[in-house]
């Protein structure tokens, strides 16, 4: 049945490189985004006291736990069933932290659903979210994996829930792919960053940068290390917000052209293509 549902826009391209940008004086970095105080423990969550009335979206599988904002449903090969009410607790509890990371609420209750991978729309899918009608997720793991990288996943797409709050349906349907899997995963945040004990975004694409990760920004799309391709896209999207200001980082999402990477209007917004922004962004990483 997760076929049946419409998948999210696709990249429709990779734009080619432009000419080498002619020097540009380095703007100052300035805190926009001091990072929050972050402390995961083993120990028991408390779920937040908000609370969204109703019930979300009814997905495929057995309905196994109802949060204060969040539903969960687990189908067969995958979880099992009390697995999953202990995720639904942390994931709970996760969103709190991801609604003060980026000062945004949901104002109505998401689905997720765990599924085994053989359902995901490409081999690859650990997750997915349909945010185009009444937002559900889609979490894909096998039985013996481990849940806190699911965990892990069900945080970077609910950041995309959250994304669709603040922007709209139809600007997230249009979002740049850079844009949209880089603001994602700064969402995320700590729990992102836990699975490379990376302190930063920026940390962690000056290790990527130094790997071998550079050029084309936008061709990273291609990577066999999807995971990278986002890690790097995070701190450039945490570049254009710390160096330019969130208004100008939320224009340039909100009226994007396309989901091919680098494909927003960037000249227009900050007078720089995205090629000199990225090139200055990597000055920072050498």
């Amino acid at each position: 049945k997760v076929a049946e549902l419409l998948p999210p826009e696709t990249p429709t391209g990779v734009p080619t490189a432009t000419a080498t940008p002619s020097p540009l004086p380095l703007p100052t970095l300035t805190p926009t985004l001091a990072r929050r105080e972050f402390l995961e423990t083993f120990e028991v969550k408390v779920a937040p006291t908000s609370f969204l009335p109703g019930r979300g979206p009814v997905l495929p599988g057995e309905f196994v736990y109802a949060g204060r904002r969040l539903d969960f449903y687990v189908g067969r090969g995958t979880f099992s069933a009390e697995q999953v009410r202990d995720l639904a607790v942390k994931i709970e509890y996760a969103l709190g932290y991801l609604q003060r990371r980026f000062d945004v609420e949901l104002t109505e209750r998401v689905s997720i659903g765990f599924y085994n991978p053989a359902l995901a729309p490409t081999s690859d899918t650990r997750g997915i979210a349909y945010t185009h009608d009444r937002t559900n997720i889609r979490i894909f793991y096998r039985p013996n994996e481990e849940p806190y990288q699911a965990l892990v996943i069900a945080t970077h797409e609910l950041a995309h829930a959250l994304q669709a709050e603040a922007y709209g349906r139809e600007a997230q349907s249009r979002a740049d792919l850079v844009l949209l899997e880089g603001l994602a995963s700064w969402i995320s945040g700590e729990y992102w960053l836990s699975l490379s004990d990376s302190p930063s975004f920026q940390a962690r694409a000056r290790e990527l940068y130094q790997a071998g990760y550079r050029g084309n920004l936008a061709s990273f799309v291609g990577s066999a290390n999807s995971m990278a391709a986002y890690e790097m896209w995070a701190g450039f999207v945490e570049y254009l917000a710390r160096t330019y200001g969130w208004d100008k980082f939320n224009e340039l999402y909100a009226n994007g052209r396309g989901r091919a990477p680098g494909s927003a209007d960037y000249r227009g917004i900050y007078g720089k293509s995205f090629q000199e922004l990225y090139t200055e962004w990597y000055t920072t990483l050498r």
